[in-house]
């Protein structure tokens, strides 16, 4: 069986889940490949643009989608001609991922009509939404994207993306696979998938990398809180709220340890001790900073599967994170981690404190956790069953 996953990207949060997908499923003997737009590291992928007059006119496709979308909302007019790919012809299965900027609506079409499988991971709520990653709880994806919060002028931008979706994904042999049970829930609930076939997949976490290398040492200098985020500046990931539980904890006992892409200029003014690190490629590097944290926090406004959460938890770190979204999926409240009423600042600084005060215990049962439910092998076989079930 040949499967070709495609993600616009070979980094990020929703290629390093394909890749492992992907590898998961090659463990179970299937024959599994990456297909990203263009190749930017030294990551096992097949890049579908290869050449400088491909690029041009790649850039130049994207240009036009920035003109005809707004901010956040997000329209994927223009595409590559997924279709005429040789990896797409020769597949049994497709499988998409985050395709923005890569795959048009017209394109899913074309791969529709194929007549082949077609699955899409959900890592966001793009698919399901009038053009905006994740709904900021406004719901409203569920009836007609009227009155978007996104959008001051051209409000009916929403309504026709909408449409449009649907419209893509009205034929052809279509699954949605929901990282967590809570966006599976969301898709079956939305305007556009309602009716379609939804059900809940984790992803895996490559647990040889992310292990616990090092046991972390509490009676030691200060108590190391880890958090992490694609981008700092992104509200949704709340650093703001993280500052703010730091509040309620006696500064001088706590290192804030941080990676991500932003300027320093944003963790400037804090008044607690931090360690920066930026933006962390490395799969290696990331597990030995995981590894230096008694906690990880994610105080995320909304999130869907987290794959730092797996990762932490795999190198034996609790988890304290917001009861929202995914976490419950992942985080077990003071069994593997801890999960602090949403937006209460205080609590969550009341979970950092739980997290250290029993982290050998929850460190254990935490990589006992990911072990169980997000292996490659446990994965892979829930992935292979699905793949078997569509082919026949």
């Amino acid at each position: 069986m040949k499967v070709v996953h495609i993600t616009t990207t070979d980094y990020g949060g929703a290629y390093r889940a394909a890749s492992n997908i992907s590898i998961a499923m090659r463990k179970q003997g299937i024959e599994s490949v990456l297909l990203v737009r263009e190749k930017s590291g030294s990551e096992s992928v097949v890049p579908a643009i290869d050449t400088r007059l491909a690029l041009l006119r790649s850039k130049m496709r994207n240009f036009f989608n920035l003109l005809i979308s707004h901010g956040d909302v997000v329209n994927d007019r223009f595409g590559y001609e997924i279709h005429r790919h040789f990896l797409v012809k020769e597949a049994d299965v497709i499988v998409l991922h985050w395709v923005n900027s890569f795959v048009s609506y017209r394109g899913v079409e074309r791969l529709l009509r194929s007549g082949k499988p077609v699955i899409w991971v959900l890592h966001d709520m793009w698919l399901m939404t009038g053009g905006c990653h994740y709904d900021k709880e406004c719901g409203k994806y569920q009836g007609e994207c009227r009155d978007c919060p996104l959008l001051r002028n051209r409000v009916s931008l929403t309504c026709r993306l909408q449409k449009r979706k649907k419209k893509m994904l009205a034929f052809g042999n279509f699954t949605a696979v929901g990282c967590s049970q809570w966006i599976t829930e969301c898709a079956g609930k939305s305007l556009i998938l309602n009716g379609k076939r939804c059900l809940c997949i984790q992803n895996p976490v490559n647990t040889e990398i992310y292990q616990t290398k090092c046991r972390r040492r509490e009676s030691q200098g200060k108590k190391r809180v880890l958090f992490g985020a694609m981008s700092l500046r992104d509200e949704r990931k709340g650093l703001d709220l993280l500052i703010k539980a730091f509040g309620y904890l006696p500064k001088e006992q706590y290192t804030l340890l941080v990676v991500g892409e932003a300027e320093r200029q944003v963790l400037e003014g804090l008044e607690f001790e931090y360690r920066f690190w930026g933006r962390v490629e490395s799969q290696e590097q990331m597990a030995e900073i995981y590894n230096m944290a008694d906690v990880y926090v994610i105080p995320s406004r909304q999130e869907n599967l987290s794959n730092a959460v797996t990762e932490a938890m795999a190198c034996g770190v609790p988890v304290a994170a917001f009861d929202i979204g995914g976490m419950a999926d992942m985080i077990v409240h003071h069994e593997n981690g801890y999960l602090a009423s949403a937006f209460e600042e205080k609590d969550l600084a009341m979970g950092i404190v739980y997290c250290i005060e029993h982290g050998e215990r929850l460190g254990k049962n935490a990589r006992e956790w990911v072990e169980i439910h997000n292996s490659y092998d446990v994965i892979g076989v829930q992935y292979r069953k699905l793949l078997e079930d569509l082919i026949s």
